[in-house]
């Protein structure tokens, strides 16, 4: 399987099992020691999310169950049920528009060596959803995401070991979603990714675990 393009030049060791692709991370410099870094919201954001939150929210766990409806015009339309019977008594859950911010999960590296920094997922680009069914608008595509270090107890700069799912091939691919694509966005509309750190003892833990799709 394939390594995404977006990360080829920084990809090595790389491994292939059925629909699974494993590679570690080398900076150009060749070191293969970084920091890894994760977006955050601002307190200010937060504030602005908290009621599309709050909302997402109570349309999951408001009631019993919960369920969408289409209109005529295309409108998603978020319901729960209010007691056990699916045919009794039910309230909408009016959901507000999402702040630019609130979809988007970014993670990038700077190497401990030279600094160079690589971004290594960002849900507006990647994956899936991020390549073919992301809904963002320019607004959201703009925003610059605020990073802060995922800190470790012994502040030491570690490996980074990623792992992907694709299709089986894209020819399976352009089947299963009638995409039409190249084979370079193919291989960045990877399904799931999960994000390994190794330390100097090589111990791996797994830091980030996602489905794209």
């Amino acid at each position: 399987m394939p390594v995404p393009n977006y990360l080829k030049k920084i990809a090595y060791f790389e491994q292939s099992e059925k629909e699974f692709t494993s590679f570690d991370l080398k900076c150009k410099c060749g070191s293969t020691l970084f920091d890894i870094y994760e977006n955050y919201l601002t307190k200010e954001e937060k504030e602005l999310c908290k009621p599309y939150y709050e909302a997402l929210d109570h349309s999951i766990t408001g009631g019993y169950s919960s369920f969408c409806t289409k209109d005529k015009e295309g409108k998603i339309h978020h319901w729960i049920n209010l007691t056990h019977d699916i045919n009794g008594p039910k309230e909408e859950v009016i959901i507000p528009p999402a702040p630019m911010c609130a979809h988007i999960h970014s993670f990038k590296v700077k190497c401990s060596e030279c600094g160079n920094e690589y971004i290594i997922y960002d849900s507006r680009y990647h994956g899936y959803n991020g390549k073919f069914c992301g809904e963002f608008n320019d607004e959201e595509r703009d925003y610059i995401p605020h990073y802060k270090k995922r800190k470790r107890r012994d502040n030491m700069p570690i490996q980074v070991h990623i792992r992907v799912e694709h299709d089986p091939s894209i020819e399976n691919f352009k089947e299963n979603t009638d995409i039409v694509c190249s084979y370079e966005d193919y291989t960045e509309a990877f399904t799931w990714l999960a994000i390994y750190t190794i330390d100097s003892q090589g111990k791996k833990r797994k830091i980030v675990d996602l489905e794209t799709d």
